[in-house]
């Protein structure tokens, strides 16, 4: 604790700062950044850490008042330029929280760590174009650094640049050979072949990996991609029974929980709710469905149409609920539809764009089809379906970077999958006709019948740029990304029976929960 006398040091006002936002404390991490101020007023620490902690707490503009202050004394100081961007962005003022960014760009001249920071704020801004041009500048000052050359990587590839993505990653691995991303980013971006493979660095690789580590994981996967690309499915299945292995063991994670959610949910909603007022005339579009089952790939076809933005897989949603909850202080099921609304587009002013329309892809909103329609009665709602053992083989087969913790062992994605199509049946019951289920193998093998049938249901006229999905430009963050730059191709759809016998568990749980597997 700071003590009383004499003043502390302001590496003790900063510890203890830090140690009361690590605890949640937010209120008594702001009153010691009051007294820092006031006892080191020639140091930002006060003022950055102190705007942090109002952040936390959702006062966005209380916090950026406070950055501002500290920046009427020193207006070149990049890490509080940055945190005026974050306040901007929270409060939806997308351009004026970029252009800090640019500011803070700019101060950062030639310095590595602060170009480093202003890339990662790009990045999570969404601003792909800019994050990839600053990382461009920080590669130039340090052209060996394989940190910044693989952050490069990742954003060219959001963008659809595979081949400066590859140029990246190859870059690295001659700085740093063996390392576990790179050598898994080339998989992922072209298929194998056993002419043109990475097969023989990414085995020596996993040699001198620590047993049980994050980078024993990540090659596993890169193995089974491989692999399974070569046709060869059963060394393709044994790294990625390994790959899960290693997730699974680091993810606290009980099913159980998931399964009493569900019936949480289902019991609150258990009946059709009378017509809620619309508050807001908005028609947002809300894609769900699993993870891998071709969501990435719907959200291109609609977000190609010219009245159409894609918002990709935002928190909007579940941060409007946590936010109603807190001020209606009421149960799920009693939340107010016209808060909701208004929280939520607050949220999504910084990434909605400017046409009519939006997506909203983040798959988990399933859990909140009823509350959706009571915010927003002339929503749509899109549930993408897929065959549903290659649904979880797809997910199996994936490395989610810590999203979707049931997807790393076959028998809790067999749970998940028969509480998640519960509840979809029992959304379809309550709320008959609101819900249009779009399969992944319809898209695939009609594409222009099922594209007309889903913007007729969308009250959005045809455009045939909705068939050239694949020429859409827009930035593309998912597991996808290279997937859905492609025309449209069909090997996917029936990949998982080579694995039939080592699916045959989860075929027999989905069976067993009535759930039609052929």
């Amino acid at each position: 604790m700071i003590r009383a006398m004499p003043t502390p040091t302001l590496d003790e006002f900063q510890f203890e700062i830090g140690a009361r936002l690590g605890r949640g404390d937010l209120t008594g991490a702001a009153s010691i950044a009051a007294r820092c101020r006031a006892s080191w007023p020639g140091s930002a620490a006060g003022w950055l850490l102190g705007s942090i902690a109002a952040l936390l707490a959702e006062d966005a503009k209380a916090a950026l008042s406070l950055i501002d202050e500290r920046l009427r004394i020193d207006g070149d100081d990049v890490q509080c330029l940055l945190q005026k961007a974050e306040c901007l962005l929270a409060l939806g003022h997308r351009d004026l929280s970029l252009a800090a960014a640019a500011a803070a760009a700019d101060v950062a001249g030639g310095e590595i760590m602060s170009l480093d920071a202003v890339g990662e704020f790009l990045y999570h801004a969404g601003d792909y174009a800019a994050a990839l041009e600053v990382y461009t500048r920080a590669t130039a000052r340090d052209p060996r650094n394989p940190k910044l050359l693989a952050k490069r990587a990742d954003v060219c590839r959001v963008l659809g640049y595979f081949d400066r993505a590859a140029g990246d990653y190859q870059a690295v691995l001659a700085i740093a050979p063996g390392t576990p991303k790179a050598l898994k980013g080339l998989v992922e971006l072209r298929r194998q072949s056993t002419g043109d493979n990475v097969i023989a660095a990414l085995e020596s690789a996993l040699a001198a990996a620590s047993p049980g580590s994050t980078d024993a994981a990540i090659l596993h996967f890169g193995l089974a991609k491989s692999y399974e690309d070569m046709q060869d499915h059963v060394r393709s299945w044994s790294h990625l029974t390994e790959g899960n292995r290693l997730e699974r063991a680091r993810i606290q994670y009980d099913p159980a929980d998931d399964r009493a959610f569900i019936d949480r949910v289902m019991t609150a909603f258990a009946d059709i709710e009378p017509a809620h007022a619309d508050t807001t005339g908005e028609r947002p579009i809300f894609i769900v469905g699993l993870p891998r089952t071709g969501t990435t790939l719907v959200e291109r076809i609609i977000g190609s149409h010219s009245q159409v933005d894609s918002a990709g897989e935002i928190t909007a949603w579940s941060d409007a609920i946590d936010a109603a909850a807190r001020k209606n202080a009421g149960a799920l099921a009693t939340l107010d539809g016209g808060l909701l609304a208004m929280e939520y587009l607050a949220r999504c002013r910084t990434v909605r764009g400017g046409r009519p329309r939006f997506t909203d892809k983040l798959l988990t909103n399933f859990f909140h089809c009823a509350l959706i329609l009571r915010a927003f009665p002339r929503a749509h709602i899109v549930h993408v379906t897929r065959q549903p053992l290659a649904a979880c083989y797809a997910i199996y087969r994936t490395r989610f970077n810590g999203t979707y913790p049931f997807a790393y062992d076959l028998a809790e994605i067999a749970e998940f999958y028969v509480g998640y199509s519960r509840l979809m049946a029992h959304w379809h019951r309550v709320l008959p006709g609101r819900i249009l289920d779009v399969p992944y193998e319809g898209v695939v093998a009609e594409l222009e019948p099922t594209t007309r049938r889903l913007l007729e249901w969308l009250e959005l006229p045809f455009e045939v740029s909705c068939l050239d999905f694949h020429r859409n430009p827009s930035p593309v963050k998912t597991t996808s990304s290279v997937q859905v730059r492609q025309p449209l191709y069909d090997s996917s759809v029936h990949g998982w029976r080579h694995h039939a016998a080592e699916l045959a568990s989860v075929g027999r749980r989905l069976e067993a929960a009535g759930i039609r597997i052929s």
